[in-house]
């Protein structure tokens, strides 16, 4: 792909969004407020999820080509944006076709290949978290090749890496969130309890609530293991869904 054309799929997709930004009254002080609010250096439209998303999904004039010309593409209209909004746009694009019934384990290890060098241009949650949710299912499929990155992420200084590995390990919040063995996870868990970001200790203590869910014994093992060195936010946040009267048995051990 030539340097015009990559600066043209970019132009074509802030375009696509700017534009969409007007028809649907968005402000130019809503942008700077998400901006604020993410504490990003990267520019935002500020557009509504829902509107961007389907925007994406209608598709541009590259989307219609060859799988990986079209991951071509994306790759180098995230590295070179500094729009927010656009960054989205690729993650959205995939957001639906990866676990989708067509979509393979090979398809997983290609866009892994590519994206996994996305992770660098990560500064905000949202993005963090929504890249992570591509990252989820390419380990779901591949995971001797992704779960070694995610495992030396967690143990990297980087807060981005280290959330991102964490929030990779689940799927969404709620039904069928947790698909890998409980004993890789805790593993990866185990490298970020000393980590008192708020980044990285409310990643854990989500991961770990999800996964209480379904391993109770093993988390609360986990969590008894690590009490002296676990954020306090975090061990909330890890058992706020237990009944009442188990929550606050299993705090009280764990203060």
């Amino acid at each position: 792909m030539s340097s015009s054309d990559t600066h043209q799929h970019l132009a074509e997709v802030l375009g696509a969004l700017s534009a969409l930004a007007t028809e649907t009254g968005i402000s130019p002080e809503r942008g700077d407020l998400v901006r604020a609010d993410r504490r990003s250096d990267y520019e935002y439209l500020g557009l509504r999820t829902p509107d961007r998303r389907r925007r994406v999904e209608a598709g541009f004039s590259f989307t219609d080509q060859d799988s990986a010309s079209v991951l071509a593409a994306w790759d180098q209209i995230w590295n070179l944006t500094n729009n927010g909004d656009v960054m989205f746009a690729a993650l959205d694009f995939y957001r639906r076709r990866i676990g989708s019934r067509s979509w393979t384990a090979d398809d997983s290890a290609k866009l892994w290949s590519t994206t996994v060098g996305w992770i660098e241009r990560i500064d905000n949650w949202a993005h963090a978290d929504d890249l992570a949710r591509l990252y989820s299912f390419a380990l779901a499929d591949r995971p001797e090749l992704v779960y070694p990155t995610l495992e030396e992420w967690s143990r990297a200084d980087s807060e981005w890496q280290r959330r991102i590995a964490m929030v990779s390990l689940i799927h969404y919040s709620g039904k069928n969130a947790v698909f890998m063995p409980i004993e890789p996870c805790l593993s990866l868990l185990a490298n970020c309890v000393d980590d008192r970001r708020e980044t990285v200790s409310s990643a854990l203590g989500w991961v770990l609530r999800e996964l209480l869910a379904v391993h109770p014994d093993a988390v609360l093992a986990f969590l008894e293991t690590h009490a002296e060195r676990l954020p306090r936010p975090a061990i909330r946040r890890a058992t706020e869904r237990l009944p009442q009267p188990q929550r606050d048995r299993v705090r009280a051990s764990l203060a």
